[in-house]
C-alpha cells in the first residue's frame, strides 16, 4: 500500500485554501518549440504538487530548443494577502534553473534566432538514425559527453531539470564526477550550413512513443556489451514503462543473435551462466527474458511441458522471495507462490504482445 500523501500545509490553515491553490503539474507549461506539461512536479513543489497563494496561476518555462537557454514567466490574476505565507515560485525554481536565465521576452526571442543558426550539440557524435513520418523523414543524432568538458557542464545545468520533471524517482547526478558518460539525442533539421539541432534528450513528450527510447537503449546496450571493462549491464530502479522497453529489446536482441536456440525448460545452471557471460544481463533480467521466450513456445495443452515450465519459474520465484515465504505456513506458502506465478505469467503475456 502506498503511503498517503500529506496535503499542502496551508490547507489546514487557510479557510478558502482551494480558491488559492493550483496543481503545479497543470499550471507549469514547458516549451521547446512545442508546449507540454511535466509528468511530475513533486521533486520541486513537494509531494502534494500544489502551489498556494495565487489565482489563475500560469508558469511558462520556455527554452531555446537547442542550447536550452531558459525563459521564465509567472502570471496570475491575484495574490493571497492573508497572514499565511504564499509559495515563492521564483525562489523554488531558482534552485533548479541555471543562474543566468531570461525574464525578458524580447531577449528570449533573440536567443531563439541565434540558437537556430549557431547551436551545435556538445560532445562526440556516436550514432545517427532516421524516422519516417507523414511528410518525409526526420533525422536524429546521438552524442556522448562527459563532465570533463566545462562547456557540457554548463549545458547539463540547463537540461538536468528535465530529469525531475519527466523521470519518476529521478535525481540529479554530481557534475564533478568525470566518470559519468552522458548520452543525448538531438533532432537535426536542414542541411550543411543551414543545419539546426533540437534537444530530444531524455525523450521529452513531443518525441515519446516514436521508438527513440528503444533506439538509444539498443545503442547503449551494444556499446557496453562490447566493452571488456563491463561484466554486467544493470538499470537502477527502472520505471514500469522503461522495464517494458528493456524486456522487449533484450528479448529481440537475444532472438536475433541465437541466444534462445535449443532452450527448453528446465534450463541448466551451466547454460544460464554461459548466457549471462555472453549477454551481460543481470541474473533477474536474463531469467525474465528466458522465461518470456519459453512461455511463447510452451504448449499449455501438453500438461507435462507446461508443468515443467511452471516449476522452473516457481523455483526462481521461491529463491528470490525465500525470506518472505519462509515465514508462512506450507499451504499459505504454496498459495502465495502460485498467485505470484499467475500474476507474472499475465505480465509475460503482456510483454509478448509488445514484441
Amino acid at each position: 500500500m502506498e503511503p498517503e500523501i500529506a496535503p499542502h500545509p496551508a490547507s489546514t490553515e487557510v479557510v478558502d485554501f482551494a480558491d488559492w491553490a493550483s496543481n503545479a503539474t497543470s499550471v507549469l507549461d514547458i516549451s521547446l518549440a512545442t508546449s507540454f506539461n511535466p509528468d511530475f512536479t513533486y521533486p520541486i513543489f513537494g509531494d502534494h504538487e500544489t502551489i498556494f497563494g495565487y489565482k489563475d496561476l500560469s508558469i511558462k518555462l520556455q527554452y531555446t530548443s537547442g542550447s536550452l537557454v531558459p525563459y521564465l514567466k509567472v502570471d496570475y490574476s491575484s495574490k493571497y494577502n492573508g497572514s499565511y505565507p504564499i509559495d515563492n515560485i521564483t525562489k523554488v525554481l531558482n534552485e533548479h534553473l541555471p543562474k543566468m536565465y531570461l525574464t525578458n521576452q524580447d531577449s528570449f526571442i533573440d536567443s531563439v534566432k541565434t540558437d537556430h543558426v549557431q547551436f551545435k550539440p556538445i560532445g562526440e557524435k556516436i550514432h545517427e538514425y532516421t524516422r519516417e513520418v507523414k511528410h518525409g523523414n526526420e533525422y536524429f543524432e546521438i552524442y556522448k559527453s562527459s563532465f570533463s568538458s566545462q562547456k557540457f557542464r554548463e549545458y547539463h545545468a540547463r537540461m538536468k531539470i528535465f530529469v525531475l520533471l519527466f523521470i519518476e524517482g529521478g535525481s540529479y547526478i554530481e557534475d564533478d564526477d568525470e566518470k559519468w558518460e552522458i548520452f543525448t539525442i538531438f533532432k537535426r533539421e536542414g542541411s550543411h550550413e543551414s543545419t539546426s539541432y533540437h534537444f530530444v534528450g531524455y525523450i521529452l513528450p513531443p518525441y515519446k512513443k516514436q521508438g527513440h527510447g528503444s533506439e538509444l537503449y539498443r545503442l547503449l546496450y551494444q556499446l557496453f556489451k562490447s566493452r571488456k571493462d563491463v561484466s554486467e549491464i544493470t538499470v537502477e530502479d527502472p520505471s514500469e514503462e522503461f522495464a517494458d522497453m528493456r524486456d522487449k529489446n533484450d528479448i529481440r536482441y537475444m532472438l536475433e543473435h541465437g541466444g534462445f536456440k535449443g532452450l527448453k525448460a528446465p534450463v541448466s545452471k551451466e547454460t544460464l551462466s554461459t548466457l549471462q557471460q555472453e549477454y551481460k544481463l543481470t541474473d533477474r533480467q536474463l531469467h525474465r527474458c528466458i522465461e518470456i521466450y519459453l512461455l511463447s513456445n510452451v504448449d499449455k495443452l501438453n500438461e507435462q511441458d507446461y508443468k515443467t515450465y511452471r516449476l522452473q519459474v516457481k523455483h526462481r520465484l521461491y529463491t528470490f522471495n525465500y525470506d518472505v515465504l519462509q515465514g508462512l505456513e506450507e499451504e499459505e506458502r504454496k498459495e502465495k507462490l502460485h498467485e505470484t506465478y499467475l500474476n507474472l505469467e499475465d505480465e509475460y503475456h503482456r510483454i509478448l504482445e509488445l514484441i
